[in-house]
Protein backbone atom coordinates (compact mmCIF):
# COMPACT_ATOMS: atom_id res chain seq x y z
CA UNK A 1 0.00 0.00 0.00
CA UNK A 2 1.46 3.47 -1.25
CA UNK A 3 1.03 6.76 0.63
CA UNK A 4 -1.77 8.01 -2.00
CA UNK A 5 -3.98 4.70 -0.93
CA UNK A 6 -3.31 5.22 2.47
CA UNK A 7 -4.30 9.25 2.57
CA UNK A 8 -7.64 8.20 0.85
CA UNK A 9 -8.27 5.42 2.89
CA UNK A 10 -8.02 8.06 5.70
CA UNK A 11 -10.54 10.48 4.22
CA UNK A 12 -12.93 7.67 3.22
CA UNK A 13 -16.13 7.64 5.60
CA UNK A 14 -16.17 4.14 7.78
CA UNK A 15 -18.97 2.38 6.05
CA UNK A 16 -16.86 2.57 2.76
CA UNK A 17 -13.59 1.48 4.43
CA UNK A 18 -14.12 -1.84 4.39
CA UNK A 19 -15.13 -2.14 0.65
CA UNK A 20 -11.59 -0.32 -0.06
CA UNK A 21 -10.04 -2.49 2.25
CA UNK A 22 -11.39 -5.29 -0.23
CA UNK A 23 -10.65 -3.93 -3.29
CA UNK A 24 -6.78 -3.42 -2.23
CA UNK A 25 -6.67 -7.24 -1.28
CA UNK A 26 -7.44 -7.61 2.45
CA UNK A 27 -10.06 -9.26 4.05
CA UNK A 28 -13.30 -8.57 4.08
CA UNK A 29 -14.66 -8.93 7.80
CA UNK A 30 -11.90 -6.79 9.19
CA UNK A 31 -13.07 -4.15 11.52
CA UNK A 32 -12.22 -1.31 11.84
CA UNK A 33 -12.46 1.26 15.21
CA UNK A 34 -10.97 4.44 15.80
CA UNK A 35 -11.28 6.66 18.99
CA UNK A 36 -10.85 10.51 18.76
CA UNK A 37 -7.32 10.43 19.54
CA UNK A 38 -6.82 8.19 17.18
CA UNK A 39 -8.50 10.16 14.77
CA UNK A 40 -6.23 13.00 15.66
CA UNK A 41 -3.02 11.28 15.96
CA UNK A 42 -3.43 9.93 12.64
CA UNK A 43 -4.33 13.65 11.01
CA UNK A 44 -1.71 14.74 12.57
CA UNK A 45 0.44 12.31 11.18
CA UNK A 46 -1.17 12.53 8.07
CA UNK A 47 -0.76 15.91 7.84
CA UNK A 48 3.00 15.85 8.48
CA UNK A 49 3.46 13.20 5.73
CA UNK A 50 1.38 15.74 3.35
CA UNK A 51 3.49 18.01 4.46
CA UNK A 52 6.51 15.72 3.65
CA UNK A 53 5.36 14.60 0.64
CA UNK A 54 4.75 18.01 -1.26
CA UNK A 55 8.75 19.21 0.32
CA UNK A 56 9.79 16.07 -1.21
CA UNK A 57 7.80 16.49 -4.59
CA UNK A 58 9.20 19.52 -4.71
CA UNK A 59 12.98 19.44 -4.59
CA UNK A 60 12.31 16.69 -7.18
CA UNK A 61 10.96 19.31 -9.34
CA UNK A 62 13.58 21.34 -9.11
CA UNK A 63 16.03 18.95 -9.02
CA UNK A 64 14.02 17.98 -12.82
CA UNK A 65 14.00 21.87 -14.06
CA UNK A 66 18.24 21.73 -13.31
CA UNK A 67 18.89 18.83 -14.80
CA UNK A 68 16.31 19.80 -18.37
CA UNK A 69 18.18 23.54 -18.06
CA UNK A 70 21.28 21.56 -17.95
CA UNK A 71 20.25 19.55 -21.01
CA UNK A 72 18.73 22.65 -22.99
CA UNK A 73 22.37 24.20 -22.56
CA UNK A 74 24.15 21.11 -23.44
CA UNK A 75 22.06 21.18 -26.82
CA UNK A 76 22.52 24.26 -27.39
CA UNK A 77 25.98 24.02 -27.11
CA UNK A 78 25.76 21.37 -29.37
CA UNK A 79 23.89 23.14 -32.06
CA UNK A 80 25.83 26.27 -32.24
CA UNK A 81 28.67 23.72 -32.87
CA UNK A 82 27.17 21.84 -35.61
CA UNK A 83 27.50 23.13 -38.97
CA UNK A 84 24.32 23.92 -40.78
CA UNK A 85 25.57 21.31 -43.82
CA UNK A 86 25.46 18.17 -41.19
CA UNK A 87 21.39 19.23 -40.12
CA UNK A 88 18.84 16.72 -40.33
CA UNK A 89 14.93 17.09 -40.13
CA UNK A 90 14.19 16.09 -36.35
CA UNK A 91 10.34 15.70 -37.04
CA UNK A 92 10.97 12.70 -39.07
CA UNK A 93 11.20 8.60 -38.06
CA UNK A 94 14.39 6.60 -37.46
CA UNK A 95 13.55 4.94 -40.88
CA UNK A 96 13.43 7.88 -43.08
CA UNK A 97 16.44 8.77 -41.27
CA UNK A 98 17.88 6.14 -42.31
CA UNK A 99 16.52 6.43 -46.17
CA UNK A 100 17.95 10.19 -45.59
CA UNK A 101 21.66 9.33 -44.71
CA UNK A 102 21.74 7.02 -47.48
CA UNK A 103 20.45 9.22 -50.58
CA UNK A 104 23.06 11.88 -48.94
CA UNK A 105 26.09 8.80 -49.49
CA UNK A 106 24.68 7.54 -52.37
CA UNK A 107 24.44 11.05 -54.24
CA UNK A 108 28.26 10.91 -53.97
CA UNK A 109 28.85 8.33 -55.88
CA UNK A 110 25.78 8.11 -57.92
CA UNK A 111 26.14 11.73 -60.40
CA UNK A 112 29.34 10.56 -61.04
CA UNK A 113 28.97 6.88 -61.94
CA UNK A 114 25.85 8.24 -64.72
CA UNK A 115 27.92 10.44 -66.18
CA UNK A 116 30.32 7.71 -66.72
CA UNK A 117 27.30 5.00 -67.40
CA UNK A 118 26.37 7.58 -70.38
CA UNK A 119 29.24 8.71 -72.00
CA UNK A 120 30.43 5.05 -72.54
CA UNK A 121 27.30 4.70 -74.16
CA UNK A 122 27.71 7.32 -76.05
CA UNK A 123 30.85 6.80 -77.07
CA UNK A 124 30.21 3.15 -78.12
CA UNK A 125 27.05 4.76 -80.16
CA UNK A 126 29.50 6.76 -81.82
CA UNK A 127 31.61 4.34 -82.74
CA UNK A 128 29.30 1.76 -83.87
CA UNK A 129 28.12 4.41 -86.67
CA UNK A 130 31.02 5.55 -87.70
CA UNK A 131 32.34 1.82 -88.15
CA UNK A 132 29.24 0.74 -89.74
CA UNK A 133 29.45 3.93 -92.25
CA UNK A 134 33.41 3.11 -92.82
CA UNK A 135 32.47 -0.77 -93.67
CA UNK A 136 29.99 0.71 -96.07
CA UNK A 137 31.34 2.98 -97.89
CA UNK A 138 34.44 0.18 -97.79
CA UNK A 139 31.44 -2.52 -99.52
CA UNK A 140 30.76 0.58 -101.75
CA UNK A 141 34.12 0.85 -102.48
CA UNK A 142 34.53 -2.46 -103.59
CA UNK A 143 31.22 -2.74 -105.56
CA UNK A 144 32.61 -0.14 -107.77
CA UNK A 145 36.09 -1.64 -108.16
CA UNK A 146 34.42 -5.02 -109.23
CA UNK A 147 31.72 -3.29 -110.96
CA UNK A 148 34.75 -1.02 -113.21
CA UNK A 149 36.73 -4.66 -113.44
CA UNK A 150 34.11 -6.49 -114.91
CA UNK A 151 32.94 -3.84 -117.12
CA UNK A 152 36.07 -3.53 -118.79
CA UNK A 153 36.55 -7.34 -119.11
CA UNK A 154 33.30 -7.20 -120.80
CA UNK A 155 33.99 -4.40 -122.78
CA UNK A 156 36.85 -6.42 -124.51
CA UNK A 157 34.72 -9.70 -125.50
CA UNK A 158 32.98 -6.79 -127.51
CA UNK A 159 35.31 -7.68 -130.25
CA UNK A 160 35.27 -11.29 -130.66
CA UNK A 161 31.42 -10.64 -130.88
CA UNK A 162 31.91 -8.59 -133.72
CA UNK A 163 34.03 -10.97 -135.59
CA UNK A 164 31.09 -13.36 -134.64
CA UNK A 165 28.17 -11.74 -135.91
CA UNK A 166 29.97 -10.64 -139.02
CA UNK A 167 31.79 -13.92 -140.20
CA UNK A 168 30.53 -15.21 -143.83
CA UNK A 169 30.28 -18.18 -142.33
CA UNK A 170 27.04 -18.41 -140.15
CA UNK A 171 26.79 -20.29 -137.01
CA UNK A 172 24.18 -20.64 -135.39
CA UNK A 173 25.29 -21.68 -131.94
CA UNK A 174 27.91 -19.30 -132.12
CA UNK A 175 25.55 -16.30 -133.04
CA UNK A 176 22.77 -17.26 -129.78
CA UNK A 177 25.76 -17.46 -127.90
CA UNK A 178 26.95 -14.37 -129.21
CA UNK A 179 23.68 -12.74 -128.42
CA UNK A 180 23.46 -13.57 -124.75
CA UNK A 181 26.78 -12.28 -123.88
CA UNK A 182 25.40 -9.21 -125.33
CA UNK A 183 22.93 -9.16 -123.04
CA UNK A 184 25.24 -9.59 -120.17
CA UNK A 185 27.64 -6.65 -121.23
CA UNK A 186 24.76 -4.45 -121.78
CA UNK A 187 23.41 -5.03 -118.14
CA UNK A 188 26.72 -4.51 -116.91
CA UNK A 189 27.20 -1.64 -118.61
CA UNK A 190 23.70 0.04 -117.38
CA UNK A 191 24.77 -1.04 -113.93
CA UNK A 192 28.04 0.93 -114.24
CA UNK A 193 26.04 3.83 -115.45
CA UNK A 194 23.62 4.24 -112.49
CA UNK A 195 25.99 3.94 -110.09
CA UNK A 196 28.20 6.60 -111.72
CA UNK A 197 26.18 9.44 -110.19
CA UNK A 198 27.59 8.23 -106.79
CA UNK A 199 31.68 7.76 -108.02
CA UNK A 200 32.98 10.95 -106.07
CA UNK A 201 36.53 9.45 -107.37
CA UNK A 202 35.46 10.26 -110.93
CA UNK A 203 36.37 13.57 -111.97
CA UNK A 204 35.44 13.67 -115.54
CA UNK A 205 31.93 12.08 -115.69
CA UNK A 206 30.84 13.90 -118.81
CA UNK A 207 33.64 12.00 -120.88
CA UNK A 208 33.07 8.73 -119.29
CA UNK A 209 29.14 9.05 -119.92
CA UNK A 210 30.06 9.86 -123.63
CA UNK A 211 32.10 7.14 -123.57
CA UNK A 212 29.27 4.40 -122.32
CA UNK A 213 27.10 6.23 -125.13
CA UNK A 214 29.60 5.10 -127.70
CA UNK A 215 29.50 1.21 -126.11
CA UNK A 216 25.89 1.29 -126.13
CA UNK A 217 25.53 2.11 -129.49
CA UNK A 218 27.79 -0.89 -130.82
CA UNK A 219 26.15 -3.12 -128.09
CA UNK A 220 22.88 -2.12 -129.48
CA UNK A 221 23.61 -2.19 -133.32
CA UNK A 222 25.67 -5.70 -132.57
CA UNK A 223 22.55 -6.66 -131.27
CA UNK A 224 20.52 -5.36 -134.18
CA UNK A 225 23.11 -7.43 -136.40
CA UNK A 226 22.37 -11.44 -134.65
CA UNK A 227 19.23 -10.46 -135.11
CA UNK A 228 19.22 -9.10 -138.44
CA UNK A 229 21.69 -12.88 -139.21
CA UNK A 230 18.85 -14.77 -137.90
CA UNK A 231 16.31 -13.33 -139.77
CA UNK A 232 18.30 -13.28 -143.19
CA UNK A 233 19.27 -17.22 -142.49
CA UNK A 234 15.66 -18.28 -143.00
CA UNK A 235 15.07 -16.20 -146.52
CA UNK A 236 15.60 -18.26 -150.21
CA UNK A 237 16.61 -21.22 -148.66
CA UNK A 238 16.45 -23.93 -150.86
CA UNK A 239 18.93 -26.74 -149.43
CA UNK A 240 18.81 -29.49 -151.98
CA UNK A 241 15.34 -29.54 -153.43
CA UNK A 242 16.93 -28.91 -157.03
CA UNK A 243 19.18 -31.60 -157.40
CA UNK A 244 16.78 -33.81 -158.55
CA UNK A 245 14.80 -32.32 -160.33
CA UNK A 246 13.54 -34.43 -163.68
CA UNK A 247 9.92 -35.56 -165.52
CA UNK A 248 9.16 -37.87 -162.23
CA UNK A 249 9.92 -35.14 -159.92
CA UNK A 250 6.09 -34.54 -157.76
CA UNK A 251 5.58 -30.87 -159.30
CA UNK A 252 2.64 -30.12 -156.40
CA UNK A 253 5.09 -31.31 -153.52
CA UNK A 254 7.46 -29.10 -155.31
CA UNK A 255 5.04 -26.12 -155.48
CA UNK A 256 3.94 -26.55 -152.32
CA UNK A 257 7.22 -26.14 -150.79
CA UNK A 258 8.50 -23.19 -152.93
CA UNK A 259 5.61 -21.64 -151.67
CA UNK A 260 6.19 -21.98 -148.09
CA UNK A 261 9.76 -21.08 -148.85
CA UNK A 262 8.21 -17.34 -150.44
CA UNK A 263 5.73 -17.12 -147.38
CA UNK A 264 8.68 -17.68 -144.40
CA UNK A 265 11.56 -15.12 -147.18
CA UNK A 266 8.62 -12.46 -147.08
CA UNK A 267 7.54 -12.74 -142.97
CA UNK A 268 11.11 -12.72 -142.09
CA UNK A 269 11.95 -9.74 -144.65
CA UNK A 270 9.35 -7.67 -142.76
CA UNK A 271 10.65 -8.37 -139.42
CA UNK A 272 14.61 -7.18 -140.49
CA UNK A 273 15.91 -4.64 -138.12
CA UNK A 274 16.74 -0.95 -139.76
CA UNK A 275 20.97 -1.21 -140.37
CA UNK A 276 22.87 1.79 -141.36
CA UNK A 277 25.01 -0.43 -142.95
CA UNK A 278 22.70 -2.75 -144.20
CA UNK A 279 20.54 -0.44 -146.50
CA UNK A 280 21.77 -1.36 -149.62
CA UNK A 281 20.94 -5.25 -148.64
CA UNK A 282 17.60 -4.84 -148.03
CA UNK A 283 16.55 -2.76 -150.84
CA UNK A 284 18.17 -5.45 -152.63
CA UNK A 285 16.13 -8.26 -150.77
CA UNK A 286 12.77 -6.53 -151.33
CA UNK A 287 13.48 -6.86 -155.75
CA UNK A 288 15.61 -10.32 -154.87
CA UNK A 289 12.07 -12.15 -153.50
CA UNK A 290 9.40 -10.24 -156.40
CA UNK A 291 12.19 -12.21 -158.43
CA UNK A 292 12.33 -15.54 -156.95
CA UNK A 293 8.56 -15.46 -156.59
CA UNK A 294 8.37 -15.14 -160.27
CA UNK A 295 11.00 -17.75 -160.88
CA UNK A 296 8.75 -20.01 -158.92
CA UNK A 297 6.06 -19.88 -160.94
CA UNK A 298 7.71 -20.21 -164.20
CA UNK A 299 9.86 -23.40 -162.85
CA UNK A 300 6.65 -24.86 -162.03
CA UNK A 301 5.01 -24.09 -165.18
CA UNK A 302 7.78 -25.32 -167.09
CA UNK A 303 7.74 -28.90 -165.30
CA UNK A 304 4.21 -29.43 -166.03
CA UNK A 305 5.05 -28.73 -169.30
CA UNK A 306 7.68 -31.05 -169.06
CA UNK A 307 10.13 -28.37 -170.45
CA UNK A 308 13.57 -29.71 -168.28
CA UNK A 309 15.51 -28.05 -169.87
CA UNK A 310 13.80 -24.39 -169.35
CA UNK A 311 13.10 -25.61 -165.75
CA UNK A 312 16.85 -26.34 -165.02
CA UNK A 313 17.74 -23.04 -166.25
CA UNK A 314 15.03 -21.35 -164.13
CA UNK A 315 17.03 -23.39 -161.35
CA UNK A 316 20.09 -21.95 -162.24
CA UNK A 317 18.69 -18.21 -162.02
CA UNK A 318 16.81 -18.89 -159.01
CA UNK A 319 20.61 -19.63 -157.20
CA UNK A 320 22.35 -16.79 -158.84
CA UNK A 321 19.18 -14.46 -157.40
CA UNK A 322 19.95 -15.82 -154.41
CA UNK A 323 24.06 -15.80 -154.44
CA UNK A 324 23.78 -11.72 -155.54
CA UNK A 325 21.04 -11.06 -152.57
CA UNK A 326 24.38 -13.29 -150.21
CA UNK A 327 27.10 -11.24 -151.56
CA UNK A 328 25.52 -8.09 -150.97
CA UNK A 329 24.89 -9.63 -147.55
CA UNK A 330 28.45 -10.10 -146.62
CA UNK A 331 29.52 -6.74 -148.27
CA UNK A 332 27.09 -5.22 -145.94
CA UNK A 333 29.15 -7.56 -142.94
CA UNK A 334 32.36 -6.32 -143.53
CA UNK A 335 31.09 -3.23 -143.86
CA UNK A 336 29.72 -3.05 -140.39
CA UNK A 337 32.84 -5.13 -139.24
CA UNK A 338 34.92 -2.31 -140.01
CA UNK A 339 32.71 0.45 -138.55
CA UNK A 340 32.38 -1.59 -135.38
CA UNK A 341 35.48 -2.46 -135.17
CA UNK A 342 37.32 1.34 -135.40
CA UNK A 343 34.26 2.49 -133.13
CA UNK A 344 35.31 -0.39 -129.96
CA UNK A 345 38.84 0.97 -130.39
CA UNK A 346 37.75 3.98 -129.63
CA UNK A 347 36.67 3.23 -126.52
CA UNK A 348 38.63 4.22 -123.40
CA UNK A 349 39.09 2.30 -120.00
CA UNK A 350 36.28 2.99 -118.03
CA UNK A 351 37.62 4.05 -114.04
Amino acid sequence: MNIRDYLFINKAKNSNKIKILEILGFESNSYITQSPETIKYRSQEIENNQVTLDEELYESRILDLEIDSNNYDESETNLEATPTRTFEPIKITSQMKKIWIDIERRRMWLVPVGLFIVTILLIATATSIFVNNRNQEIEVINLYETLSEDSNKLIKEIEDIIFISTDSFYSKYDVSNSSAQLQLIESTIMEYKRNLVNRVDIDNVSEVNANLDQIFIVINDLDDLITYRILASEILIYNDIFNNINENTDIDNLSNILSEISAKSKLNYNNLPTIKEFEKHSLLLEVTLESAEDLHGSLIASLRNNEIEVANSLIIAIKMNKDIEVNEFNNSLLKIKNTKTDLINKITILP
